[in-house]
């Protein structure tokens, strides 16, 4: 009896290892995602399964196609500095049409990209290999990594990613009509807010012949460093000058940086805050200081850098508004007009809080982020404008005092004779 129990114990063990194995198998093929004919769109971030450190050579079970067959497939890295990050997701075409889509993964998204250690962006997929024919061909793209992809009818394919970073912020799945139309949309809208940009720039440059004094350069400073961090988001900088791939983020902290030093400079400059106290004057020295340095770290590490130079806006308006309501209950006049602006920069602020934490999740949230910029940089212009004409040089002169004096008798309403 003994004899034959052994036997068979090791069947039963053997067949509850193969079992295992074969659900093991089914737990790793993943769930393909339907697609219609009238998607134009769909995403697949939530969709795509992330594998890490799997080495140069990765192996994954494809979904189930229309016959519920799975299959092991094994792909092998294409890049030479791989990173062993793969993504996984599968389509299936539930249509009796061919369709022709676009697998669209753009290189930043400021939506979720953190506070401390932003993502500042990179190139995200090196390649994109699918279980049944060739490698992907790739579309030429500065801001993303685009794929073409044809889905025969009835198909499912389960596509293996080559990871170029460890982050994977959005994956779509594009038609590629309505995706040329939705990037020539956006290229005008940004085209339109560049142009804004660069207009009061340089606007605001040439009110030094007007007033020579500390607030105009500061208002003109923090424009240029909007202008640079909006071409930089916007993709502009990349088509004036050549910028290497990996580089980018490199600019993207400098222009944080640079943005964050000028509003402080501005926030000194247009309320005196030295005739108010010398501190007031170490204190910014410090600051911009500090900032120096981190713009120069910035070469070694963008992300830290960019994190610092984000908390350093955030403290910088929350400092700047107790100031304001402090100067204001005062009866600083200067301080009560800077409160449009200063408000506007506290809500900027908090959407773009609520954005790279994710609160926000929505593909315009970037491009109105940039336009908020815009609408700050145009109000403090009219404030600064203010300052500039009100008896200025170019009101002085205009008259002379016999003018004056005979406007002043016209417009009393009397009758002047003459004797001679």
């Amino acid at each position: 009896m003994s004899r034959s129990f052994f036997p068979a114990f090791l069947v039963a063990l053997a067949a509850a290892f193969i079992t295992l194995v074969s659900a093991v198998g089914t737990a790793e093929a993943i769930e393909p995602i339907k697609i219609a004919r009238d998607d134009v769109a769909l995403d697949l971030s939530g969709a795509v399964e992330i594998y890490r450190a799997q080495g140069d050579a990765f192996q994954v079970s494809t979904a189930p196609d229309v016959d519920g067959i799975v299959r092991r497939i094994e792909v092998e890295a294409q890049d030479e500095r791989s990173t062993g990050d793969w993504a996984v997701f599968a389509l299936a075409n539930t249509t009796d049409q061919q369709l022709d889509r676009l697998i669209v993964a753009p290189h930043f998204r400021l939506v979720g990209s953190g506070l401390v250690w932003p993502d500042l962006g990179s190139q995200r997929i090196a390649a994109i290999t699918p279980s049944s024919g060739f490698t992907l061909d790739r579309q030429e793209s500065p801001d993303a990594d685009e794929f073409h992809v044809t889905l025969n009818p009835g198909s499912v394919v389960t596509f293996v990613a080559e990871l170029s970073s460890p982050n994977l912020p959005q994956v779509y799945l594009w038609d590629p009509g309505a995706y040329k139309d939705t990037v020539n949309a956006y290229t005008l809208f940004r085209g339109i807010v560049i142009g804004i940009a660069g207009l009061l720039a340089l606007f605001l440059t040439i009110l030094f012949v007007v007033k020579g004094t500390s607030m105009f350069p500061a208002t003109a400073a923090l424009a240029w460093a909007v202008l640079a961090y909006i071409s930089i988001d916007f993709g502009f900088l990349s088509k004036v000058i050549e910028i290497t791939p990996g580089n980018e983020q490199i600019w993207r902290a400098g222009t944080e940086v640079g943005l964050a030093a000028t509003l402080v400079v501005f926030l000194f400059a247009y309320l005196n805050l030295n005739r108010w106290h010398d501190h007031f004057s170490y204190g910014v020295l410090a600051w911009i200081l500090g900032l120096g340095i981190i713009a120069g770290f910035a070469i070694i590490d963008p992300a830290v850098a960019a994190g610092i130079a984000r908390i350093s806006f955030a403290a910088t308006a929350v400092v700047g508004l107790g100031i304001i309501i402090y100067l204001s209950l005062q009866g600083y006049d200067r301080a009560i007009m800077l409160v449009p602006s200063w408000v506007m920069i506290i809500a900027w602020m908090v959407g773009s809080w609520m954005a790279i934490t994710g609160v926000l999740d929505n593909d315009i949230v970037q491009p109105a982020i940039g336009g908020g910029l815009i609408l700050i940089i145009l109000l403090i212009g009219f404030t600064v404008m203010q300052h500039a004409f009100a008896g200025g040089a170019l009101f002085q002169g205009l008259f002379s005092d016999m003018e004056r004096q005979a406007l002043a008798i016209s417009g009393s309403g009397d009758v002047v004779w003459r004797t001679v």
